[in-house]
């Protein structure tokens, strides 16, 4: 909990809390930025100018899905990882309709677009219509994405509810370049050191390198990390100190890094009492409730008029220093959203 930035000093801003996590899963653009700003103690209006000056990016990147990523790192990341993302869509192309000549000449378009002044996913579709390359479906969603993983375009500021996108090298830094066994020594031991204790199929999962890779990527620097086995599983992890004085409440977001980093050992947040939700779920309750790094239960937003409401769902029931730490963290959202 204090190596992902829950516990502990707080980030000095929204791009140190970036940069520390290296990237953060951001598909929920509404509920990631709360993810950065608990680690900053930032209200929404300052997540968002951040956002919108480029201090942090939303782009796809690793597995992939939406992350946010700061822009010293974005140049790296992609290039370590969007080849081999790009080919693993190759297929969803094909079935689309897309070959690599519309690919291509998409993502030309789209550059030149964009050199203009930052353009909505609207705007980009109907100027691609007036191409004559059709945007139909996930047709339109499918190119931008084929435009992010070739360094043409990122994020842009915030167009009310809708996102933009500005070119690539406008806001992403020439930065270090790295050889690939660079790159993948620094990706893990930047994760192991903000998400350890945690296995090498966690980092794969998280990174969406094959096994091989994950494995080389650690033994890289094993030597600077610690680790222990338990139950044939073995962890890894930076040395750490700090802390907090129990109980201790956090609403994290169904996508926070502190879920969704993880996959073979996730188990370790949960108890005997409560499971986690699907992301999705009708009932709304998707989101985690965490006390002092175990599972307790779910929390959802209800917005009724004039202001938010926070409900939550406890798998047991809290005595009077869990309810305190529990109103404290419904605050820490509340202040957040400015509510």
């Amino acid at each position: 909990m204090v190596g992902l930035g829950l516990w502990g000093a707080p980030a000095a801003d929204p791009a140190a809390v970036v940069a520390d996590l290296i990237a953060m899963q951001a598909q929920e653009h509404r509920y990631a930025r709360w993810s950065v700003g608990q680690r900053c103690g930032a209200p929404t209006s300052v997540v968002d100018a951040a956002f919108d000056a480029g201090c942090f990016l939303r782009t796809h990147v690793l597995r992939p899905t939406w992350h946010y990523a700061a822009p010293a790192d974005l140049r790296w990341l992609l290039e370590l990882t969007g080849t081999r993302i790009d080919a693993a869509n190759a297929r969803r192309y094909a079935e689309l309709g897309l070959d690599v000549r519309t690919c291509r000449r998409s993502t030309d378009l789209i550059a030149a677009a964009v050199a203009d002044g930052p353009m909505t996913r609207r705007e980009l579709a109907a100027m691609l219509a007036g191409e004559r390359i059709a945007p139909d479906g996930q047709r339109m969603p499918h190119l931008l994405l084929h435009a992010e993983l070739h360094l043409a375009v990122c994020s842009g500021p915030m167009h009310g509810d809708q996102h933009t996108y500005v070119p690539f090298d406008d806001r992403v830094p020439t930065g270090p370049r790295y050889t690939e066994d660079e790159a993948l020594a620094e990706l893990a031991r930047r994760w192991f050191q903000s998400r350890g204790p945690a296995s090498v199929r966690d980092f794969a999962w998280w990174s969406g390198l094959p096994a091989r890779h994950a494995r080389r990527a650690l033994a890289t620097v094993q030597a600077e990390l610690s680790s222990y086995e338990h139950d044939g599983i073995e962890y890894w992890f930076a040395e750490l100190h700090g802390g907090v004085r129990g109980p201790r409440v956090d609403l994290v977001q169904c996508y926070d890094e502190a879920i969704i980093s993880y996959s073979d050992t996730r188990s370790v947040l949960t108890t005997d009492e409560v499971a986690f939700k699907v992301p999705g779920s009708s009932d709304g309750f998707t989101h985690v409730l965490l006390v002092d790094g175990r599972l307790l239960g779910h929390w959802r937003v209800q917005r009724p008029r004039g202001g938010i409401e926070v409900e939550t769902r406890l798998a047991r029931a809290v005595d009077d220093r869990e309810r305190a730490a529990l109103d404290a963290a419904i605050e820490r959202y509340e202040r957040f959203i400015g509510s």
